[in-house]
């Protein structure tokens, strides 16, 4: 079952890039086939939540057989949008199995949980922020794993707990406000199709405006929360700060800088888009990465086909599930009644802006994961003839409801990740330790939206 999993994987990502490159629609349709033969093939090893997103998926395609016009139509654009979601996070994965066996990597991760306080703070934000464009998900496979091994080596240190509470609210944050900027995030790349006149290079300006000034506001409130509780009030030893380790930064960064080249050097040969390029970069550099750390090549990719990309397979189900019920549900509601009848016109725009930031947060307390919400929002935003706020800020309100549902949901993917590399459940993750931080990322939001749209 493993070899057909794998292979149905493969064919998956090999279709849809063949479609995307080639312009062969048939290529779209045999995605479509390799999704369910992923769906048939994974099943053994899917949990409670992506069980649900199935059955969800199944009910709101019955609703289309009996209720849409056009119920072959609305399927079929459902199902294009849950291949390409699914082929996406598939293909960032490969390059996640290159840094896991790069000693770089664990250096640079090291180095960044092992600072004073508020530098460690800012280090971990920010080293998660800018990896996460790299490594989504995989992120948190390479840090977390790092602070809980700090927390293993001193039990007897009365700080050990909360000192670990502070990296994982760190690593959590920097990871949740990297979606509003990011080019590789999944949002950006499901709302881009779903929205018209998204001004790219303008929301990604905004939104890393937006992801330093929760830094600024995160750092202060972890400063002010730990105030009475650093090694310096107790009277205990300081921690003994990692020196950078220079050699493993600058592999890292050429890494990161090979990433942006490869998908430049696709994006102008090919002009099919940013998301597009960085999906076929993505294999290129797993290559070139295995090759750069003089490992057995054939070995590693046979590791990765026997259990990485098998190990992919839940997220890839949950994604391209998300990706179904987003469209399939908007498809089903009647966008422009549903509108006049909450008086979307007449909203401020700020409002309006900060209505759907707070929705999409709400609905992933129900376990309703937020790139589910970002496509139910981004399908029937973008089937509305005007909104009050123009599509870029549209876009970015409903990217920064997914940021801020990362530390107040913990049916979050990420948040899902920690619980299970650490132990901590999803609720002490979000509820206790980070609803402080949400509630002031919120008014930090209410703000903006406030200056962005001069208060229309």
């Amino acid at each position: 079952m493993k070899g057909l999993l794998t292979l149905a994987l493969v064919g998956l990502m090999v279709t849809e890039l063949a479609h995307i490159f080639l312009g062969l629609a048939w290529m779209r349709s045999a995605a479509h086939l390799a999704f369910g033969a992923v769906i048939l093939t994974a099943l053994p090893r899917l949990g409670f939540r992506e069980a649900y997103l199935l059955a969800l998926s199944a009910v709101l395609a019955a609703l289309l057989w009996y209720l849409h016009p056009e119920p072959w139509v609305a399927a079929r654009h459902a199902l294009d949008q849950a291949v390409f979601l699914t082929a996406f996070i598939l293909l960032l994965s490969l390059v996640q199995e290159a840094a896991m066996t790069s000693p770089s990597v664990a250096e640079v991760g090291t180095y960044l949980s092992r600072q004073p306080g508020g530098r460690r703070f800012v280090g971990l934000y920010g080293g998660t922020n800018l990896m996460a464009v790299i490594f989504n998900l995989g992120t948190m496979t390479l840090i977390a794993p790092v602070i809980r091994r700090a927390a293993e080596e001193a039990p007897d240190d009365p700080l050990t707990p909360i000192r670990e509470r502070r990296q994982l609210s760190a690593v959590l944050r920097g990871f949740a406000w990297c979606v509003v900027w990011s080019p590789t995030a999944v949002a950006p790349l499901a709302l881009l199709t779903l929205i018209d006149g998204i001004d790219r290079p303008r929301w990604m300006a905004i939104g890393f405006g937006l992801a330093v000034a929760m830094l600024i506001v995160g750092w202060a409130e972890d400063r002010w929360r730990w105030r009475n509780h650093t090694a310096a009030a107790l009277g205990l030893p300081p921690v003994k700060r990692a020196s950078m380790p220079v050699p493993a930064v600058l592999r890292f960064a050429g890494v990161c800088l090979s990433f942006v080249g490869l998908t430049i050097a696709i994006l102008t040969l090919g002009d099919l888009g940013v998301p597009s390029s960085i999906m076929a970069a993505a294999p290129l550099l797993l290559l070139g990465w295995l090759v750069a750390q003089r490992i057995d090549l054939l070995s590693r990719l046979r590791h990765i086909a026997d259990v990485g990309l098998p190990a992919s397979a839940p997220a890839a189900v949950t994604l391209g599930c998300s990706g179904f019920v987003g469209i399939a549900g908007a498809a089903l509601i009647p966008a422009e009644t549903v509108a006049e009848w909450l008086g979307i016109d007449a909203m401020p725009a700020w409002i309006f802006m900060l209505a759907i930031t707070v929705g999409v947060a709400l609905f992933a307390q129900f376990a309703l994961s937020p790139i589910m919400m970002a496509v139910f929002f981004g399908a029937i935003l973008g089937s509305l003839p005007s909104l009050p706020a123009e599509p870029t800020l549209t876009a970015l309100a409903i990217a920064a409801g997914w940021a801020l549902s990362m530390t107040c949901a913990p049916f979050a993917s990420v948040v899902i990740m920690i619980n299970r590399i650490t132990g901590h459940a999803g609720t002490e993750l979000t509820y206790r330790w980070n609803t402080g931080f949400t509630l002031l990322a919120l008014a930090v939001l209410a703000a903006t939206y406030l200056v962005l749209t001069g208060a229309r």
